[in-house]
């Protein structure tokens, strides 16, 4: 089939059949008009009208000629229905209304045709006429439609830099026409992914199944990625072919892809899921705030629709000027602002990419909630382990049982007993191996904090109770409710009445679980004495974040934890944060032992605030938190 000489693609119109109905006016109550109009708007919708019987008037297939006349529109359908039925000289005239919803756009296109009915043998039938799709079609013309895809919105970060946008990609793969053998295609194939380092035997199998002279695919790559290939030995490889072209994407590729999303052609399931709105080569959003927020950066596509003429065989004839039916603008999609920093993300990203387990790392701004990084190392793969994470925190929870015991009467200065061990029905709790010794015995509470001293905080398990530490995290944001635009999970501390689970909670053990965000906020909320919320979007209407606790932490409460807090930095494990300047900052490590080896494998945390951002990091297989998480920490901090 010829194309249409004209640079936009075909447009696929589609809408599912609808409901018929109308009022109808001239009908006795023996008149089977009504009926038969309804039946022929139904099939009209289906785009198959076989099975009505049309009058003798009509001198080809009507069918066949409607197959013709809206062939060139798609796979789609339009929608028909009875606008109303008149009394004509020679018998009745049914009005019907045509609804066609375009794929990606928000202004269908409407009108309205008429249908003549006549009276034989007590039966009454409609004429056809290719009038009856569009009232300027004639014999041996048909319907074209083509789509200018509306520009997508940019997604920003803070002070409206762009994040995603536009950017050159090159599409590297093989050209199978210049490839007359099996054994040229393997070998083309086998040498390309080497040097694009794929799976090998996966792309043999794609040119295999490729079309004879199809453009097989290999990889897409970001146009600073192309340019560091070896061209010289891509130019040997027979048959590869590149096609430069642009695509929606962020800075790199480990940029917050889990928060971003992507976006990509559609799939067969999306076209199912859209009930028309997309059609095959469209492109949609695709996980995170892409596919959130996809109306709104889509925009709405513009289109065209006009007569064409066709042969006998319903083959587009070339030449001439089409007459124009109708046309609509493209809508450009609307930009979507996030609060994060670009500098700061893309820092992030590179200080977490020698890990060799999953980490993240996740700064807010204390005084705004704004989340500033949510950042993922590679061996996350793809994972929300900033967001969605749930580990347990280990002696960070801490900061959330010194505000259980503060709100129990102790204060900053109070004695506790950092003992070597304490037992708790059968289980030994012991501290981290190579715990100072002169931390050991009777310590203010400021020192029980600063070395971490696990036994001393279970040592005073009876002044709170479970729910009494449950309250102090929620006091803190831990559990609350969320809406960032992309999924979270923000924490939960367990029920129960068990008193080794119960003693275990107090170092943020056993059943305790956090992601990064609740530790980010939870450190963030310490900090300013009253719960921090979270914000990720700018200008939309999201649900308002609501803490679970009854009772928030209070400034009273700031002071005494910002203490606590000061004394790791000043005489515990965070010292390489003295360096930052102002010389204020505070913090807290965290070392939580998980799985069954042994000794037991464990997640480094560092919790930490200065200069108005909350830091939280996490390195799922890790050293001590002061070991593992203090210097990413610090090479962090020192860029504010």
């Amino acid at each position: 089939m010829t194309d249409f000489p004209l640079t936009r693609r075909h447009l696929f119109l589609g809408l599912g059949a609808t409901a018929l109905a109308a009022s109808l006016v001239s009908c006795s109550a023996k008149d089977t008009t009504q009926e038969l109009a309804g039946q022929l708007a139904e099939a009209l919708s289906k785009k198959d009208i076989a099975e009505i019987e049309f009058s003798a008037e009509s001198a080809v297939s009507p069918a066949d000629d409607y197959k013709k006349i809206v062939a060139y529109i798609g796979e789609s359908t339009p929608t028909v229905t009875v606008a109303g039925i008149d009394s004509a000289d020679s018998g009745k005239t049914v009005r019907l209304a045509w609804s066609w919803a375009i794929p990606g756009a928000d202004q269908k296109w409407e009108y309205e045709t008429q249908v003549a009915l006549t009276e034989t043998d007590k039966k009454w039938l409609p004429t056809w006429d290719p009038a009856l799709v569009h009232p300027k079609l004639k014999e041996s013309q048909g319907l074209y439609a083509k789509t200018e895809e509306a520009k997508r919105g940019d997604i920003l970060g803070a002070s409206d830099k762009l994040l995603v946008t536009l950017r050159p990609v090159v599409i590297v793969g093989l050209d199978k026409s210049v490839l007359t053998t099996a054994q040229e295609q393997e070998t083309s194939a086998r040498a390309l992914a080497k040097l694009l380092e794929i799976d090998a035997d996966t792309y043999v199998q794609a040119v295999k199944n490729g079309g004879e002279q199809q453009f097989v695919v290999a990889i897409t790559l970001r146009q600073e990625a192309f340019d560091a290939l070896d061209g010289a030995q891509l130019d040997v490889i027979a048959g590869s072919h590149t096609v430069s072209t642009t695509k929606e994407l962020a800075p790199s590729a480990q940029f917050a892809p889990d928060i971003l999303g992507t976006v990509g052609e559609i799939t067969a399931e999306d076209i199912e899921k859209s009930n028309g709105a997309l059609s095959a080569g469209d492109v949609t959003g695709k996980g995170g705030l892409q596919e959130k927020f996809n109306s709104l950066l889509a925009g709405s596509n513009g289109y065209s629709v006009s007569l064409i003429n066709l042969d006998e065989q319903g083959v587009l004839l070339e030449g001439g000027t089409p007459e124009e039916l109708t046309s609509v603008e493209p809508v450009s999609g609307s930009n979507l602002t996030t609060t994060l920093d670009a500098d700061l993300q893309q820092k992030a990203v590179d200080l977490l990419k020698d890990q060799t387990s999953p980490s993240a790392l996740i700064a807010l701004r204390v005084s705004t909630g704004e989340v500033l990084v949510a950042a993922n190392g590679e061996a996350s793969e793809g994972y929300s382990t900033a967001l969605l994470a749930q580990y347990a925190p280990g002696s960070t929870f801490k900061i959330a049982t010194s505000l259980a015991l503060l709100r129990k009467g102790m204060t900053a200065q109070s004695t506790v007993n950092c003992s070597e061990t304490a037992q708790v029905e059968g289980r030994v709790f012991k501290n981290a191996t190579g715990y100072d010794p002169a931390a050991l015995g009777k310590q203010p509470l400021t020192v029980a904090m600063a070395h971490s001293c696990n036994t001393a905080f279970i040592n005073e398990r009876d002044k709170v109770s479970q729910a009494d530490l449950q309250n102090a995290a929620q006091g803190l944001g831990l559990g609350m409710e969320l809406n960032l635009g992309v999924a979270t999970y923000m924490g939960a501390v367990p029920d129960t009445d068990d008193a080794v689970t119960h003693a275990a909670s107090m170092i943020g053990q056993g059943q305790v679980t956090v992601s990064p965000l609740t530790m980010a906020v939870m450190t963030a909320s310490a900090a300013k004495g009253e719960i921090v919320k979270p914000v990720l979007i700018k200008g939309q209407s999201l649900a308002e974040a609501k803490p679970t606790g009854s009772q928030a932490v209070t400034t009273a409460e700031s002071k005494e934890l910002s203490t606590l807090m000061r004394a790791v930095v000043t005489e515990g494990y965070l010292q390489d944060l003295k360096n930052l300047t102002p010389d204020d900052a505070m913090g807290k490590t965290g070392t939580a032992e998980f799985g069954n080896d042994n000794p037991p494998k464990t997640h480094s945390w560092v919790v930490a605030v200065h200069k108005d951002i909350a830091v939280a990091v996490v390195v799922e297989d890790g050293d001590l938190g002061a070991v593992t998480g203090q210097p990413i920490v610090y090479e962090f901090l020192k860029m504010l």
